[in-house]
C-alpha cells in the first residue's frame, strides 16, 4: 500500500489512535486490498455476505434500502474516513441489509474480518474505536425508531431536541451531526429539515448558529411533541 493511502487510513477515526508507521507495519502482516468504484456504480448489494470491512478513504457513497413495494429509500451517507457496517461483520450470517452505491468516484481499503480482529488484538485503540463506532450507530438507530413513532417532521424534531436537552441538562445543544446526517435520521431531504428548523426559529422556539442549537421555549417543543405523538388519544 502506498504511503498516501496509509496516511489517509491513519486519519480515519477507526485508526487515528495508532501511529501511521505502526499501522503500516501491522497492515503488512494481514491480508487487505484496495478497491475503486466509479460514480453511480454498485459497491455492495443488499443480501450479500459482508465478511470484510470497507473503509472509505476517497469520495462519497450512500446506502439504500428497497421496500417490498419497490420503493427505494436512501438511509445513510458515507464520507471519506468512515467505514461501512462494521457491526454486520459480527452477526450470524453477516448479511448486509442495504445496497451501497458510489455517490462519486470512491476508493476503499478492504480488510477481512480476521485481519481486523488481528489489528484489534495488537492495537487497543482500534478495538476501542470500533466498539465506539458500533455504539454510535446503535444510538442512531434508536433515534430513528423513536422518531418513527411521530407523524410530522416537526413532531420528530421536537422529540429529538427535547431528548437531547434532557441528556445534556442544558438548553444549549452542541450537534456534531451535519444537516445532511440529521435529515437522514428523520428520513427527509435536507431542504425539508432546513425549512422546518427555520420555521421553529421564526416561531421563537429555538435559535441556532453553526453546530449549536439553543432551545428558547421548551414548553412549546413539549406541546409539539405531544400534539399527535404515540401517547395522544386524538
Amino acid at each position: 500500500m502506498e504511503l498516501r493511502d496509509i496516511a489517509k487510513l491513519a486519519s480515519c477515526p477507526l485508526f487515528s489512535g495508532v501511529h501511521p508507521g505502526s499501522l503500516a507495519e501491522s497492515l503488512a502482516s494481514i491480508p487487505h486490498s484496495l478497491r475503486s468504484f466509479t460514480v453511480n456504480s454498485i459497491i455492495l448489494l443488499a443480501g450479500c455476505k459482508y465478511s470484510a470491512l470497507y473503509i472509505l478513504i476517497e469520495g462519497e457513497a450512500w446506502a439504500e434500502m428497497t421496500s417490498d413495494e419497490g420503493k427505494v429509500v436512501r438511509v445513510e451517507s458515507f464520507k471519506a474516513g468512515e467505514s461501512l457496517a462494521a457491526a454486520i461483520l459480527f452477526t450470524e450470517g453477516q448479511t448486509l441489509p442495504v445496497s451501497v452505491e458510489a455517490r462519486s468516484e470512491c476508493r476503499f481499503i478492504v480488510i477481512p474480518k480476521e485481519g481486523l480482529l488481528a489489528l484489534c488484538m495488537k492495537h487497543k485503540a482500534i478495538l476501542e474505536a470500533l466498539l465506539g463506532e458500533m455504539g454510535t450507530r446503535l444510538s442512531t438507530l434508536t433515534d430513528r425508531l423513536k422518531a418513527a413513532q411521530f407523524i410530522s417532521l416537526r413532531e420528530k424534531l421536537a422529540d429529538w431536541l427535547l431528548r437531547r436537552m434532557e441528556l445534556s441538562r442544558s438548553p444549549i445543544l452542541h450537534v456534531e451531526a451535519t444537516r445532511e446526517r440529521m435529515a437522514e435520521l428523520f428520513g427527509v431531504a435536507r431542504p425539508s429539515l432546513s425549512r422546518e428548523l427555520g420555521a421553529l426559529r421564526r416561531l421563537g422556539i429555538l435559535d441556532f448558529s453553526g453546530k449549536e442549537i439553543r432551545i428558547v421555549d421548551s414548553d412549546a417543543l413539549l406541546r409539539l411533541r405531544n400534539s399527535r405523538g404515540p401517547s395522544s388519544t386524538r
